[in-house]
């Protein structure tokens, strides 16, 4: 466990001057621009962390995924940009990198307000010598989601019904969609065959024979797919086409899903369920380290953190923030939080790369 209130100043390489959004530049009237590399949604609460903090303007830059993210930071990019949200099984590939500053905890006074599953998350995934190096700001995870008017609410909910011809007397040759991407899908097939063994560890380490066999699973499995699918505008339209009665994927894509097609329910499986955050990492090449760990804290207050969730439909680490969030699809029994396993890095990343290439291929 680490020393929460432990102050660290790391020092941090000086930055570009003179270019907008650069680390280092200053905003006008004196303020401090704090440079920002991160998903869709977070320009959303710009001006009221500006409003806020008084002395702070931000540049809000959107990266094409989390690997972009790092690969732009490896390259030189951490002293452009002073803070990074990639998804937290990436946080660790910073930390390794030596490419984030530890957090000075003093000024993240809204740490404490995290639901403890994310608390602990920091201080084990995102730590290292007893430091911690990144901060869960959003969250959500993937299971199911199912047409039921197709397939009754009350049927067994287990990942198996994502691989099956016929589920509880129900036909879904046909109907079933899985999420197109390497790394969701792999672990998903690992939980419904049981290998709830390979989650244990800092890494996802399926075998070699696991991997044979969740390989086998898909592309026997293949003909009976509706195929791979990852966004939510083409899946909405499956639904309300009829053609899709069963999807896997993030579970905000499923509640944008709810709001144009009523039938839709999501899931909760018997089985371990996979949680995503996104964990913001200062970088170590940031000459704006103070001012950015205040915006890192103000993405998890109360009335912030709220406005963020709300604009972009996804979970904020920060009970004090959900408790200000009315959406009923924004809404969380801490309980579920319980078992669920983080997304970790793959230990054979590369071999699972190709195995899905050669599913889509076969």
């Amino acid at each position: 466990m680490v020393d929460r209130r432990k102050f660290i100043k790391a020092a941090g390489a000086t930055g570009v001057a003179g270019v907008a959004g650069l680390s280092g530049c200053m905003g006008g009237s004196g303020s401090t621009t704090v440079s920002v590399l991160t998903w869709t949604g977070y320009d959303a609460v710009s001006d009221q962390i500006e409003e806020t903090l008084g002395d702070v303007e931000l540049d809000i830059s959107v990266a094409e995924g989390s690997a972009n993210m790092f690969s732009t930071v490896n390259a030189g990019g951490g002293e452009q940009f002073d803070i990074v949200i990639p998804n937290n099984e990436f946080v660790p590939r910073f930390i390794d990198a030596e490419l984030a500053a530890p957090m000075d905890m003093d000024v993240l006074t809204n740490f404490d307000s995290m639901y403890g599953t994310f608390q602990n998350a920091a201080e084990t995934q995102f730590a290292d010598g007893g430091d911690v190096y990144g901060l869960p700001v959003q969250f959500g995870w993937y299971a199911y989601g199912y047409d039921s008017s197709v397939l009754p609410s009350d049927h067994e909910q287990s990942y198996e019904v994502l691989f099956s011809e016929e589920y509880e007397g129900v036909d879904l040759s046909g109907s079933i969609a899985l999420y197109d991407g390497y790394y969701k899908t792999i672990m998903a097939t690992g939980l419904a065959l049981g290998y709830t063994d390979a989650f244990e560890g800092d890494t996802v380490s399926f075998t070699d024979e696991q991997l044979t066999t969740i390989e086998e699973t898909l592309i026997d499995f293949k003909p009976n797919l509706l195929g791979f699918v990852h966004d939510e505008e083409t899946l909405t339209q499956d639904y309300q086409n009829g053609n899709v009665a069963v999807s896997f994927a993030n579970r905000s894509t499923h509640v944008g899903i709810m709001n144009d097609y009523d039938p839709l329910e999501y899931a909760q499986p018997a089985e371990e369920e996979l949680t995503w955050f996104e964990g913001a990492v200062v970088t170590a090449g940031s000459s704006n380290k103070e001012a950015a760990f205040r915006v890192l804290n103000e993405f998890i207050a109360p009335e912030t953190g709220a406005a963020l969730s709300e604009n972009r439909n996804i979970m904020n680490t920060s009970q004090d923030a959900m408790g200000n969030i009315d959406a009923p699809t924004l809404q969380i029994d801490p309980e579920v939080l319980e078992g669920m396993i983080p997304f970790k890095p793959a230990e054979q990343n590369e071999a699972w790369i190709e195995m899905f290439q050669r599913v889509k291929n076969a």
